[in-house]
């Protein structure tokens, strides 16, 4: 792990890069690979030409490449925490749930019960931390953490990045629920709306992991 500060406003904000090692992608790709094979993920947040689209293979491969990146920052963030001494149960981070209507539930706890949402970038365009408005309005999280996965894309028009030549995660800040509901826009990128906050401008993650 390594520690990166950033100026953000009158603040020096400390980021994390954690390594993505061989076995954190193996589990990361086979759930999901398991999830969307099986017809269990709810595609609701697929980019609608995606999803008009009739490439069936490359609308799968951007549902498996969803859920994969995802689960890369769950694991990046549950490394970030055990590197800094904190015991985190993460019983529950592979499960899958029949039906399409349900989704990857997985949260963190902190120590108070708090649940923790993460929320992964891989591209190289993303740049800020997004949570669909649907589900910040009907699962609601206390805090959302933003991960940035250090992906490249092969194929920008499909909006696939290279799964294996990932190296390293940066644990970007975070953002509290009712921060984001006063203060952060809405606004759609493709894929639903959703309420969004640059990473320039997040909490440093040094002052959640006290919460651990």
């Amino acid at each position: 792990m390594r520690r990166i500060f950033e100026q953000r406003g009158n603040y020096n904000v400390a980021t994390y890069v954690i390594d993505i090692t061989p076995a954190m992608k193996n589990d990361a790709l086979t759930f999901a690979r398991d999830i969307i094979l099986s017809d269990n993920q709810y595609s609701r947040l697929l980019p609608e030409e995606i999803q008009a689209s009739p490439d069936v293979e490359n609308r799968q491969k951007i549902e498996i490449q969803r859920t994969y990146m995802g689960k890369l920052g769950e694991l990046a963030f549950y490394q970030f925490l055990v590197e800094n001494g904190k015991n985190v149960n993460i019983d529950g981070m592979f499960d899958i749930y029949e039906g399409q209507q349900n989704v990857d539930s997985f949260d963190f706890l902190t120590r108070d019960g708090h649940t923790v949402d993460v929320k992964t970038g891989f591209r190289s365009i993303h740049t800020r931390l997004l949570v669909n408005t649907e589900q910040f309005d009907r699962h609601p999280k206390h805090y959302y953490v933003a991960v940035k996965i250090d992906a490249d894309d092969v194929d920008s028009g499909k909006k696939l990045v290279d799964w294996q030549n990932i190296p390293k995660a940066r644990i970007m800040g975070y953002a509290e629920y009712d921060f984001l509901k006063r203060n952060a826009p809405i606004h759609d990128f493709g894929e639903g709306p959703a309420r969004w906050r640059y990473y320039g401008q997040l909490l440093g993650i040094d002052r959640l992991l006290k919460e651990f």
